[in-house]
């Protein structure tokens, strides 16, 4: 057999790793949901057979779980990133804000798969402390961004810090459902406006310097 050869024997018998099946499968989650999803659209979109998916996980409900839970995991790296780039506590809430809007593309599906995550669990009684965990790294991040500035100075709080984020927790958790379900009048950026207005008024801080802070570079 010659080199050639063996290298596109190589490639044909590669067998992809765990991660990229959690991956593909995410992939065909976004664009079929949950429900509709198949080992076999999962084999597809992996570029393997359904054997390898299986090889991995034994059902169709263990990659799916597996999948959602790992997406769930995604987004935390990058919020990590743009908060610890942020020059001060008004940008780092402006910044939190931006990022919790499911504009078109990567926010969207990651909210999907956020929402799919739910679904299920609403059904599995024994998934909710996977839930919690979660739940609870998501709204960390509120509770974090809103002490911290209340701290410095930099937030007057209408109500005790932890009050106020856990009113911000439940409007973007409010808000981020009907806007990826694309509900009349309720766009990404009619989402923005609302929740920026909100913080504002509950952190008595100047709206427009909060709207200039929600920008990503």
């Amino acid at each position: 057999m010659d080199q050639m050869a063996k290298s596109t024997t190589a490639k044909r018998t590669t067998r992809p790793t765990a991660e990229a099946i959690l991956a593909a499968a995410c992939r065909a989650i976004a664009r079929r949901g949950a429900d509709a999803t198949r080992i076999a659209d999962i084999a597809e979109e992996a570029g393997t057979s359904t054997g390898t998916v299986h090889y991995y996980f034994e059902t169709k409900d263990d990659v799916l779980l597996a999948a959602l839970k790992w997406a769930n995991e995604q987004p935390y790296e990058r919020i990590d990133e743009y908060l610890a780039g942020a020059p001060d506590d008004l940008a780092r809430l402006g910044t939190l804000l931006e990022l919790a809007i499911p504009y078109p593309g990567r926010d969207r599906e990651e909210w999907i798969f956020f929402l799919e995550l739910w679904k299920w669990i609403l059904h599995r009684p024994d998934l909710v402390p996977d839930a919690t965990a979660v739940d609870s790294r998501w709204r960390s991040y509120f509770f974090e961004v809103v002490r911290a500035g209340t701290s410095s100075g930099a937030f007057h709080p209408v109500a005790p810090a932890d009050e106020v984020a856990e009113r911000l927790v439940a409007l973007v958790d409010g808000l981020g459902l009907k806007a990826v379900i694309g509900m009349p009048l309720l766009s990404p950026e009619r989402m923005r406006e609302l929740l920026l207005r909100f913080a504002a008024d509950e952190l008595r801080v100047p709206y427009v310097a909060l709207e200039r802070a929600a920008t990503l570079d």
